[in-house]
């Protein structure tokens, strides 16, 4: 029997995440986003063999129901240590990607065990966020709020992707002392309740946050995790049948409109990040969003000021009258 930590520690002064093992404490309201398939894409996430969905699935579950531990068997032994570590280490990781709803802390280990046959038995231990459950309401709570307004406000669903960068802008602001430190004097830093609660966060509290929004409203996104420069975590979004990149950090901290090429971002505009453990749903689209459909929203814009002035004229008209 060995115990090996799922933690993986990643320090930056500008950008840093902590992809770690965390998982939910709370009924989830989300559920997994599949990746949508692309023409002659191969998707790489975790989760696309048999016994990669089994973990998965026990986890996942796990999680849902609030458990601390997991005691998981392998119907088919794994020969190779590094190669069992590493399917046990992605099954975390790609739930935690998957609920950002969680309020596990950075600590969550596992211990696996091995006989004859191979490695063929793994106990998740997971510790908890030192949040309150009016904490957590808080959380998801604000959630529903923000959802419920931006649908108020927009009439579609880049104008609302769009409302949750403005607002997630507007309340946070990038943490620059825990990301010279750690999670563990930052806990909620690195989390959705820093970003969405206390206004403060690092990247990751960014891209949680903004797929907690993207979950609540039904939009497809998912959390992406690489480098930028950096260590980092950001987000893909599914859109009009291509996959678009959106960076809240970096919008923040380079103070970028929310229909800027960088927001919606396509390959032109991500072309210097690098994606890790495979994370990424896709392929980005060839083009950022605003920059491919600039003609049809300068016809858009241009439509709907000459029907503004119509009725404006109408309307004098019957003043006249």
């Amino acid at each position: 029997m060995q115990k090996k930590s799922a933690n993986k520690r990643l320090k930056t002064a500008g950008c840093a995440v902590l992809i770690a093992a965390s998982l939910l404490s709370v009924p989830c309201y989300a559920v997994r986003v599949q990746p949508i398939a692309q023409d002659g894409v191969v998707n790489q996430m975790y989760g696309t063999d048999e016994q990669e969905m089994q973990l998965y699935r026990a986890v996942s579950q796990a999680v849902s129901e609030g458990k601390k531990t997991l005691d998981y068997t392998f119907k088919t032994p794994i020969k190779d240590k590094d190669t069992f570590i590493e399917l046990c280490r992605q099954a975390v990781y790609q739930v935690r990607r998957d609920y950002p709803e969680s309020f596990l802390d950075n600590h969550t280990d596992f211990m696996y065990y091995y006989d004859q046959n191979g490695y063929n038995r793994v106990v998740f231990e997971f510790g908890y966020l030192n949040l309150s459950s009016k904490q957590k309401q808080e959380l998801l709570d604000e959630v529903d709020r923000i959802v419920a307004q931006g649908k108020e406000k927009t009439s579609n669903t880049v104008e609302l992707l769009q409302y949750f960068q403005e607002t997630l802008r507007a309340k946070n602001e990038y943490d620059m002392q825990a990301a010279k430190s750690d999670s563990d004097h930052y806990p909620t830093a690195f989390h959705a309740y820093g970003a969405l609660i206390e206004g403060k966060s690092v990247c990751q509290g960014y891209a949680y946050a903004f797929k907690m929004l993207c979950d609540k409203a039904q939009i497809p996104c998912w959390i992406v995790t690489g480098y930028y420069r950096e260590p980092h975590a950001w987000n893909y979004v599914w859109l009009d049948g291509e996959y678009y990149q959106v960076d809240v950090t970096w919008d923040d901290t380079n103070n970028r409109a929310s229909d800027s090429p960088y927001f919606l971002a396509g390959q032109d505009y991500a072309k210097d990040y690098v994606v890790e453990d495979n994370s990424a749903p896709g392929v980005l689209a060839e083009h950022s969003y605003f920059e491919q459909n600039k003609t049809q929203i300068q016809k858009k814009d241009t439509a709907g000021q000459e029907k503004e002035s119509s009725r404006s004229q109408s309307l004098s008209s019957s003043a006249r009258a």
